[in-house]
């Protein structure tokens, strides 16, 4: 069945997810005094298992209790914004290609309400159908509400629907699960030692998306 629609991930897809680390390495500082070699290793190690949140990772090793989570969010969200360096320009190149070629485009993603400004100071919101953004929508991945949202907002059937994201666990997995295509795009928070099964996992697996649109099209 051809491919009608792509919904894209923000963070290690359009943008770099450098724009998180920097923003909740900050946020820590503020409530405790985290140095940067433990932090990258927490970090690094999240990235590694492929699973759980990293937020609750760290809060849970760096302020002893997921008590302060809601806190540490509110913290980072303040500097959690994207610099024009963390543009990635294969991503706004593929979004454009891709509506082009006639795809409807959406956006599922967990990030904060700052990222719609982004995508304004870019000109790819207008090109946007379906803006899912965690802070507007109410929603995150992993939550297969999420994605259905994209789905029903799309109004097509989710075999005609593309989901590109950098994490096997709240990206490739949900999407699949509902009859959705993937990309896994293995970079940012992507798990740097993949098994196997990770590098088969996605319909499509890329490390940019320079020739995406090409792999989509060949689907």
């Amino acid at each position: 069945m051809k491919v009608k629609a792509a919904t894209f991930d923000i963070g290690g897809v359009l943008y770099s997810d450098d724009a998180f680390k920097r923003a909740i390495f900050s946020a820590l500082n503020e409530l405790t005094t985290v140095s940067q070699e433990s932090f990258d290793q927490v970090y690094l190690d999240h990235l590694k298992s492929a699973s759980g949140s990293l937020r609750s990772k760290l809060c849970m090793t760096f302020l002893g209790s997921l008590d302060k989570k809601s806190e540490l969010m509110m913290i980072a969200n303040k500097s959690w914004v994207f610099t024009d360096a963390d543009q990635y320009q294969d991503g706004k190149e593929c979004l454009l290609k891709l509506k082009q070629a006639g795809l409807k485009i959406g956006i599922v993603a967990n990030q904060p309400k700052a990222a719609a400004d982004r995508l304004k100071k870019d000109n790819l919101f207008e090109l946007i159908d379906f803006l899912g953004i965690s802070a507007i929508v109410g929603l995150e991945k992993p939550d297969p509400a999420f994605f259905k949202l994209a789905i029903k907002e799309l109004d097509l059937p989710s075999e005609e629907i593309i989901h590109i994201g950098n994490r096997i666990d709240t990206d490739v997995n949900p999407a699949k699960a509902l009859g959705m295509k993937t990309v896994w795009v293995r970079r940012g928070e992507a798990n740097p030692d993949p098994s196997k099964d990770d590098l088969v996992a996605a319909d499509i697996t890329v490390s940019d998306l320079k020739s995406l649109p090409e792999l989509i099209n060949s689907l």
